[in-house]
């Protein structure tokens, strides 16, 4: 018989054994995350964090025991059918765990869920076939962080009569730090996100993640528009085009703060914009041609001269009308210190600043002629470095848009970085 004292250590230690080898107990969640990212056409998912209470319910756990639902890519279609994206075969899911937290990475995934016909979609889910407790749905989803995005600036700038609110994303060293006199990309909005919150206008389109996901050492600059969408045909309406040139104007006033601190380098300034943005990018330029080095207008609107819901009345007639516009007397609104104020563009700097222009062939919410009419007419005017890229119904399916959304050209375009493409051409100028 074991003495009295070996005796009760014998029990503990068989206790202790039992208790490490035996049934783990049911996970106690405390709190989900996910770790999101601006994607395509709005916000991707790429993680999902778990705290618990108790870090023993995570032990053992392993990819084969989770399974996400409902998680589509972000495209519209998938590049290699052409068809609508379906739920991943594979995941990509892998586990690891710190502590009390467990960490699911998986292939990047829809945050709204799977698409069923065009008006309902149905939510992403985590299953846990070890633990019905760590199954996850949207719902229980206490905090997002949004790569890039979290790191931005966010503020409000008043100038000329107007305050609007901006995103900034400014580079950093391997330490952290800030970097200074970086080059500047300035885009402008497009029509969708007019007059909304500064968040809807951020992840909209990848404008301000694009460079930083690259890991090119550009700033990033986008603001929301507060005014209503100019829509077709603003030229008409000389106030709506005074508003866009005082908006523009506002940009520059803020520019030029960041250039006065040592922020951004003046002389590598480059502005880009889709759809009614592509059109404020041709009125910025209109404007502050002498200040950038270039400029990449995409499925451009027509705030110079009518151009879409219109027919030409002879062959070449939208191309004669921007030429006529960009050699008046009265082609821009300018800040003459007091107010905003009508008189001619530089057109000698306006033409030597060279353009990128993007379109798709099938687009038929801005029509490929308004890029056929700007780029003529600023080649009669002298421009010779300018660059035309019109996409195919096939182009846009490798980069999962739909020929029926062929508007989205600004989707190959701030995602393509193979050589001569534009966002190509415009860092082989920083």
């Amino acid at each position: 018989m074991l003495p009295s004292n070996m005796h009760k250590s014998f029990f503990l230690g068989a206790a202790l054994l039992v208790a490490a080898c035996g049934p783990k107990p049911s996970a106690q969640v405390e709190k989900v995350e996910i770790m999101a990212e601006v994607g395509d056409y709005g916000m991707l998912v790429d993680a999902i964090e778990i705290t618990v209470r108790n870090a023993a319910s995570l032990r053992g756990l392993t990819a084969a025991d989770f399974d996400l639902v409902n998680n589509v890519s972000g495209a519209f279609v998938d590049a290699a059918t052409g068809k609508p994206a379906q739920p991943y075969e594979d995941d990509g899911i892998t586990v690891s765990r710190k502590g009390n937290v467990l960490r699911i990475e998986a292939k990047p995934f829809n945050k709204n869920g799977r698409a069923e016909g065009w008006f309902k979609r149905l939510p992403w889910e985590l299953h846990c076939a070890a633990d019905s407790a760590l199954n996850v749905t949207p719902a229980q989803v206490s905090a997002e962080h949004i790569a890039v995005l979290d790191d931005c600036i966010h503020g409000e700038f008043s100038f000329g009569g107007l305050t609007r609110e901006y995103m900034l994303h400014l580079p950093k060293d391997a330490k952290g730090n800030v970097l200074k006199n970086v080059p500047l990309l300035v885009w402008q909005i497009g029509g969708g996100e007019y007059d909304k919150d500064m968040m809807t206008v951020a992840t909209a389109n990848r404008c301000l993640v694009s460079l930083a996901k690259e890991g090119i050492p550009c700033a990033a600059l986008v603001f929301a528009i507060a005014n209503p969408n100019y829509h077709y045909s603003a030229s008409l309406f000389p106030e709506k085009i005074e508003r866009i040139d005082r908006n523009n104007a506002l940009q520059m006033a803020f520019i030029d703060t960041l250039i006065a601190d040592g922020t951004v380098d003046g002389s590598r300034l480059f502005c880009a914009g889709a759809s009614s943005g592509g059109g404020c990018t041709m009125r910025f330029m209109m404007q502050f041609a002498n200040r950038f080095k270039g400029a990449i207008p995409c499925c451009a609107m027509d705030p110079i001269v009518p151009i879409h819901k219109v027919e030409e009345k002879y062959p070449g007639q939208f191309t004669d009308d921007v030429e006529k516009v960009w050699k008046s007397s009265q082609a821009v609104y300018h800040w003459d210190g007091q107010d905003m104020v009508p008189g001619p563009m530089d057109v000698e700097a306006f033409v030597n600043l060279p353009m990128y222009f993007v379109h798709a062939s099938s687009d038929n919410t801005c029509k490929v002629a308004s890029t056929y009419a700007y780029s003529e007419a600023r080649r009669r005017l002298g421009a010779t470095e300018d660059k035309v890229l019109i996409y195919s119904d096939e182009d846009l399916i490798r980069w999962g848009v739909s020929p029926m959304m062929a508007h989205f050209s600004w989707v190959p375009l701030l995602d393509d970085y193979s050589e001569g493409s534009p966002m190509d051409w415009m860092i082989k100028q920083f």
